[in-house]
Protein backbone atom coordinates (compact mmCIF):
# COMPACT_ATOMS: atom_id res chain seq x y z
CA UNK A 1 0.00 0.00 0.00
CA UNK A 2 0.90 3.56 -0.02
CA UNK A 3 0.66 6.57 1.97
CA UNK A 4 -2.88 7.53 0.80
CA UNK A 5 -4.29 4.28 1.43
CA UNK A 6 -3.64 3.96 5.07
CA UNK A 7 -6.66 6.86 5.39
CA UNK A 8 -9.23 4.41 4.28
CA UNK A 9 -11.06 2.30 6.80
CA UNK A 10 -9.82 -0.67 5.14
CA UNK A 11 -6.18 -0.50 6.38
CA UNK A 12 -7.40 0.37 9.66
CA UNK A 13 -9.37 -2.83 9.31
CA UNK A 14 -7.05 -5.12 8.32
CA UNK A 15 -4.54 -3.50 11.34
CA UNK A 16 -6.97 -4.48 13.85
CA UNK A 17 -7.86 -7.60 12.53
CA UNK A 18 -4.43 -9.06 12.05
CA UNK A 19 -2.99 -8.18 15.98
CA UNK A 20 -6.67 -9.37 17.27
CA UNK A 21 -5.85 -12.87 15.89
CA UNK A 22 -2.24 -12.29 15.41
CA UNK A 23 -1.75 -13.43 12.07
CA UNK A 24 1.78 -13.95 10.47
CA UNK A 25 0.93 -9.99 7.97
CA UNK A 26 3.88 -8.26 6.96
CA UNK A 27 2.04 -4.77 6.31
CA UNK A 28 4.24 -2.59 3.86
CA UNK A 29 3.56 1.11 2.72
CA UNK A 30 5.40 2.77 0.47
CA UNK A 31 5.21 6.65 2.22
CA UNK A 32 6.59 8.62 -1.03
CA UNK A 33 5.40 11.89 0.95
CA UNK A 34 2.72 12.29 -1.37
CA UNK A 35 -1.37 10.83 -1.54
CA UNK A 36 -2.15 11.54 -5.55
CA UNK A 37 -0.96 15.71 -5.52
CA UNK A 38 -1.53 16.07 -1.92
CA UNK A 39 2.01 16.26 0.47
CA UNK A 40 1.31 13.75 3.21
CA UNK A 41 1.63 16.61 5.91
CA UNK A 42 -1.70 18.24 3.96
CA UNK A 43 -3.94 14.57 4.27
CA UNK A 44 -2.79 13.08 7.44
CA UNK A 45 -2.56 14.40 11.13
CA UNK A 46 0.43 11.95 12.21
CA UNK A 47 4.25 12.53 11.84
CA UNK A 48 4.50 9.38 10.46
CA UNK A 49 2.52 6.18 9.68
CA UNK A 50 4.62 3.65 11.95
CA UNK A 51 2.70 5.16 14.54
CA UNK A 52 -0.35 3.55 13.90
CA UNK A 53 1.16 0.10 14.58
CA UNK A 54 1.48 1.08 18.17
CA UNK A 55 -2.77 2.21 18.40
CA UNK A 56 -3.24 -1.66 17.39
CA UNK A 57 -0.20 -3.13 19.85
CA UNK A 58 1.53 -4.33 17.22
CA UNK A 59 5.56 -3.82 15.79
CA UNK A 60 6.16 -0.96 13.92
CA UNK A 61 9.14 0.44 11.91
CA UNK A 62 10.01 2.81 9.78
CA UNK A 63 12.92 2.63 7.49
CA UNK A 64 15.02 4.04 4.17
CA UNK A 65 12.94 2.71 2.20
CA UNK A 66 15.70 4.17 -0.75
CA UNK A 67 18.08 1.66 1.13
CA UNK A 68 18.42 -2.00 -0.11
CA UNK A 69 20.10 -3.32 2.94
CA UNK A 70 17.78 -1.12 5.15
CA UNK A 71 15.30 -2.87 3.70
CA UNK A 72 16.30 -6.47 3.47
CA UNK A 73 16.88 -6.26 7.38
CA UNK A 74 13.36 -4.85 8.21
CA UNK A 75 11.72 -7.03 6.10
CA UNK A 76 13.62 -10.08 7.42
CA UNK A 77 12.95 -9.16 11.22
CA UNK A 78 9.12 -8.56 10.39
CA UNK A 79 9.40 -12.35 8.59
CA UNK A 80 10.93 -13.67 11.46
CA UNK A 81 8.48 -11.88 13.39
CA UNK A 82 5.94 -13.51 11.58
CA UNK A 83 6.99 -17.26 11.21
CA UNK A 84 7.61 -17.01 15.38
CA UNK A 85 4.16 -16.67 15.91
CA UNK A 86 4.59 -12.88 17.15
CA UNK A 87 2.17 -11.31 15.02
CA UNK A 88 1.91 -8.78 12.44
CA UNK A 89 4.45 -5.83 11.35
CA UNK A 90 3.89 -2.54 9.99
CA UNK A 91 7.10 -1.49 7.58
CA UNK A 92 6.75 2.37 6.90
CA UNK A 93 9.52 2.39 4.00
CA UNK A 94 10.15 6.16 3.51
CA UNK A 95 10.93 6.40 -0.31
CA UNK A 96 10.54 8.59 -3.35
CA UNK A 97 7.93 8.40 -6.40
CA UNK A 98 10.43 8.42 -9.50
CA UNK A 99 7.48 8.87 -11.89
CA UNK A 100 4.26 10.89 -11.26
CA UNK A 101 1.01 9.11 -9.83
CA UNK A 102 -0.32 8.10 -13.04
CA UNK A 103 0.87 8.22 -16.94
CA UNK A 104 1.52 11.32 -18.10
CA UNK A 105 1.90 13.23 -14.61
CA UNK A 106 4.58 15.44 -14.09
CA UNK A 107 5.78 16.57 -11.04
CA UNK A 108 4.58 20.25 -10.50
CA UNK A 109 3.17 20.16 -7.68
CA UNK A 110 5.98 18.79 -5.87
CA UNK A 111 8.75 21.88 -4.61
CA UNK A 112 11.98 21.94 -6.90
CA UNK A 113 14.32 21.11 -3.85
CA UNK A 114 12.56 17.76 -2.67
CA UNK A 115 12.76 16.63 -6.80
CA UNK A 116 16.59 16.91 -6.46
CA UNK A 117 16.28 15.39 -3.19
CA UNK A 118 14.65 12.67 -5.04
CA UNK A 119 17.20 12.04 -7.55
CA UNK A 120 19.83 12.28 -5.37
CA UNK A 121 18.17 8.92 -3.08
CA UNK A 122 17.49 7.15 -6.52
CA UNK A 123 17.71 3.86 -5.14
CA UNK A 124 18.40 1.98 -8.17
CA UNK A 125 22.35 3.15 -8.64
CA UNK A 126 23.10 3.07 -4.76
CA UNK A 127 22.16 -0.86 -5.17
CA UNK A 128 24.23 -0.90 -8.04
CA UNK A 129 26.94 0.48 -6.72
CA UNK A 130 26.78 -1.86 -3.58
CA UNK A 131 26.59 -4.37 -5.89
CA UNK A 132 29.67 -3.87 -7.92
CA UNK A 133 31.51 -3.44 -4.34
CA UNK A 134 30.76 -6.16 -2.91
CA UNK A 135 30.04 -9.01 -5.31
CA UNK A 136 28.97 -8.55 -9.30
CA UNK A 137 31.03 -7.49 -12.38
CA UNK A 138 29.65 -4.79 -14.56
CA UNK A 139 29.25 -7.89 -17.22
CA UNK A 140 27.39 -9.73 -14.72
CA UNK A 141 24.83 -7.17 -13.81
CA UNK A 142 24.49 -5.97 -17.21
CA UNK A 143 23.40 -9.69 -18.12
CA UNK A 144 21.00 -9.86 -15.42
CA UNK A 145 19.00 -6.88 -16.96
CA UNK A 146 19.38 -8.21 -20.18
CA UNK A 147 17.62 -11.52 -18.93
CA UNK A 148 15.14 -9.60 -16.97
CA UNK A 149 14.45 -7.45 -20.24
CA UNK A 150 14.12 -10.42 -21.93
CA UNK A 151 11.56 -11.43 -19.47
CA UNK A 152 9.21 -8.45 -19.38
CA UNK A 153 9.24 -8.02 -23.35
CA UNK A 154 8.04 -11.92 -23.36
CA UNK A 155 5.50 -11.67 -20.92
CA UNK A 156 4.01 -7.95 -22.65
CA UNK A 157 4.09 -9.69 -26.15
CA UNK A 158 1.82 -12.45 -24.12
CA UNK A 159 -0.43 -10.32 -23.37
CA UNK A 160 -1.20 -8.21 -26.07
CA UNK A 161 -1.33 -12.06 -27.79
CA UNK A 162 -3.74 -13.24 -25.22
CA UNK A 163 -7.62 -13.36 -25.99
CA UNK A 164 -9.82 -11.33 -24.63
CA UNK A 165 -11.80 -12.55 -21.21
CA UNK A 166 -15.33 -13.82 -22.17
CA UNK A 167 -17.58 -10.70 -21.01
CA UNK A 168 -19.31 -13.55 -18.73
CA UNK A 169 -15.71 -13.12 -16.50
CA UNK A 170 -17.11 -10.32 -14.93
CA UNK A 171 -19.57 -12.46 -13.26
CA UNK A 172 -17.30 -14.77 -11.48
CA UNK A 173 -16.15 -15.06 -8.54
CA UNK A 174 -18.47 -12.37 -6.71
CA UNK A 175 -20.93 -13.89 -4.97
CA UNK A 176 -21.47 -17.12 -3.23
CA UNK A 177 -22.98 -18.47 -5.70
CA UNK A 178 -22.05 -17.85 -9.35
CA UNK A 179 -24.98 -15.11 -10.92
CA UNK A 180 -25.88 -16.34 -14.78
CA UNK A 181 -25.55 -14.02 -17.59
Amino acid sequence: MRDGATNIGAFHEAMNMAQLYRLPVIFLCQNNRYGEHTAFADHTKVDSIVTRAAAYGMKGVKVDGNDAVAMYTAAKEAVDRARAGEGPTLIEAMCYRMMGHFFGADFSYMPPDHIEEMKAEDPLPKLHALMLEHQFTQAELDAIVAKLEAEIEAAVAFAFASPFPDADEIRKDVFEEEIAA
